[in-house]
């Protein structure tokens, strides 16, 4: 219970620090990265990236930077949603890594303890989500 509750609130406070607001230019990662206060990462093609801690502070010394992360794709909530086969195979796991291939339209849920948030990808959005050791790292592709 304790380890929930510390968790969260590494997680809440960031959030609860003035986040800037979406840059439009930023497309999916941009909007993600507003709801987690992501800060920009540099990326080899230069297109947008945004990069976050898990946990910080407090909770990487109690937790050994270790944290409960998942990540799903799913169907948006009206209109078509294309091929439904690459909701099930969105997210993998390889290496240490879990990795999801980001493609609107649909709905991409992150859950970090308790925690679960919510970016839509919209039609055109392409993007990659992941996450590695305790870096959550969003890629526009």
């Amino acid at each position: 219970m304790v380890k929930s509750i510390i968790l969260s609130l590494s997680l809440l406070l960031p959030a609860a620090a003035q986040v800037p607001a979406a840059d439009p230019a930023a497309g999916f990662c941009g909007r993600m990265a507003a709801q987690f206060a992501m800060k920009p990462a540099k990326q080899p093609s230069g297109k947008p990236a945004f990069e976050a801690r898990a946990l910080k502070g407090l909770g990487v010394a109690l937790f050994g930077g270790s944290t409960m992360v998942g990540m799903q794709l799913r169907p948006p909530e009206s209109g078509d949603i294309g091929n439904p086969a690459r909701f099930a195979d969105a997210c993998q796991m390889t290496a240490g890594r879990l990795a999801c291939a980001v493609s609107g339209p649909a709905v991409f849920e992150m859950t970090v303890g308790d925690h679960i948030a919510r970016t839509v990808a919209e039609p055109g959005d392409m993007a990659e989500v992941s996450m590695a050791k305790n870096r959550i790292r969003c890629e526009a592709r």
